[in-house]
């Protein structure tokens, strides 16, 4: 499962923009990381429909926090995140070689 990063990032570009945080780039960067992910599951999802697949949404989630510290604490949760994605996109990648799927797996 993708975690939905999107709703994550855009909580942080909020809380980086409040008056009391204050730290305007970051929210910058996190609301375009936002984008981008948003993004990456409208393509996966059309790539999904074109392949004779479904697409099953679910319901998101609050992130599991709603302050996230400074700079550089909110860069290492944003890296783990990027990580976790990774790591499912490298296991649909598995699931998909194992039935020769040659669109997905080459």
């Amino acid at each position: 499962t993708i975690q939905p990063d999107t709703y994550s990032f855009l909580a942080q570009s909020s809380y980086f923009d409040r008056d009391d945080v204050a730290l305007r780039h970051f929210a910058e960067f996190f609301e375009e990381q936002s984008h981008e992910e948003r993004e990456h599951a409208e393509k996966l999802m059309e790539f999904q429909n074109k392949r004779g697949g479904q697409v099953l949404l679910q319901d998101v989630k609050k992130p599991e926090q709603d302050e996230w510290g400074n700079g550089l604490e909110a860069m290492q949760r944003a890296l783990q995140m990027e990580k976790d994605v990774n790591q499912s996109l490298l296991d649909l990648h598995k699931l998909s070689s194992g039935h020769t799927d040659p669109h997905v797996s080459s």
